[in-house]
């Protein structure tokens, strides 16, 4: 089941990616993207860990509704205090003995899952376009001597970052094949993985030699 749910999500944030793409929507795309790399290192660390995967992820929806908690206490929303509370106590019950709230680690995740190359997409996409951060913002504070140089990045990120969503999707789709042991759709997807490598070689702009 949970590898069914998150390859919805994933299949979601592909669609959603590929229609702000084509808006030429950068920023939006690549939160939908940043989205899509934490699914797709979901479903790696199912995969690979399987009963410890759902107790990760009941640790961490323990741990979120800590935080919001903590948040409505401070806004004296007291009504929500004590749904939070009843949420957490229900959750918590259902965790082993030992078993504390925690919030998910992608880089451990992506490890353990086997995949990560998914977890420098999402170190990359989290420091530089996802989110509001000083590089995010400063890069785009230039002059006309730099506008050249800032569009050829740009055109090469909008090249990059549609491979990153090819490469997460396509990796989703092959551990979710094998989780629900269709062996069919294991073959296209691999045979799939295999031609975005040849693909991306072909690309201007993001072969070895420039």
């Amino acid at each position: 089941m949970f590898s069914i749910m998150l390859y919805k999500r994933l299949w979601s944030n592909q669609r959603g990616y590929t229609a702000l793409w084509k808006m030429n929507l950068h920023v939006e795309a690549n939160i939908v993207l940043r989205s899509a790399v934490e699914t797709a290192i979901c479903l790696a660390a199912n995969e690979k860990l399987r009963e410890e995967f759902v107790l990760l992820m009941s640790r961490d929806a323990a741990a979120t509704i800590q935080g919001q908690i903590k948040v409505h206490r401070g806004e004296e929303a007291y009504d929500l205090v004590r749904e939070g509370e009843a949420t957490l106590r229900f959750l918590q019950a259902r965790l082993p003995e030992g078993a504390k709230p925690a919030t998910l680690r992608w880089r451990e995740l992506a490890e353990r899952g086997g995949v990560p190359q998914l977890y420098s997409f999402h170190k990359m996409l989290s420091s530089v376009s996802s989110h509001v951060t000083g590089l995010s913002i400063l890069r785009g504070v230039t002059n006309p001597r730099m506008d050249a140089g800032q569009r050829e990045i740009s055109k090469l990120e909008r090249k990059m970052h549609l491979m990153m969503m090819a490469s997460a999707m396509l990796q989703g789709a092959r551990l979710h094949s094998v989780m629900i042991e269709a062996y069919a759709e294991l073959e296209i997807a691999i045979a799939l993985t295999d031609r975005l490598a040849t693909l991306s070689m072909s690309w201007p702009g993001v072969g070895p030699n420039d």
